[in-house]
């Protein structure tokens, strides 16, 4: 059985070319274009894995949901990878709980499938 990726990504062409090479990589991607949609999914679908935009629209940063995510007894040991562009950021994404902190335009999509894949062991 394929494992599950919830994608919070507000940039539909972003989200689109994740999902397209995480789907091919042989994941089942869920995707939300903003927190509140993406908590929401992190509760009821319950991924095994959350790739998570910080900036993000509609009152809801990825910081806000990872704190939601890491209260939340049912969801707080899913692991979080932060997938931004905002390379001052790591140290706050770390203090809040994620397990890794990429910055997209530093991060080859091989090296973000290896990342998933050491988070879902």
């Amino acid at each position: 059985m394929s494992k599950k990726i919830l994608l919070i990504e507000d940039d539909p062409d972003i989200q689109k070319m994740y999902t397209d090479k995480l789907t091919f990589e042989g994941f089942e991607v869920i995707s939300a274009i903003d927190g509140q949609n993406g908590l929401l999914l992190a509760k009821t679908q319950r991924p095994d894995l959350i790739l998570l935009d910080i900036m993000l629209p509609r009152g809801m940063n990825g910081f806000d949901v990872l704190e939601e995510v890491r209260k939340d007894d049912d969801i707080k040991k899913t692991p979080v990878l932060v997938l931004t562009n905002l390379d001052t950021e790591a140290k706050v994404a770390q203090k809040v709980g994620a397990n890794d902190y990429l910055v997209k335009t530093n991060t080859e999509l091989a090296d973000l499938v290896e990342k998933i894949n050491e988070n879902l062991k």
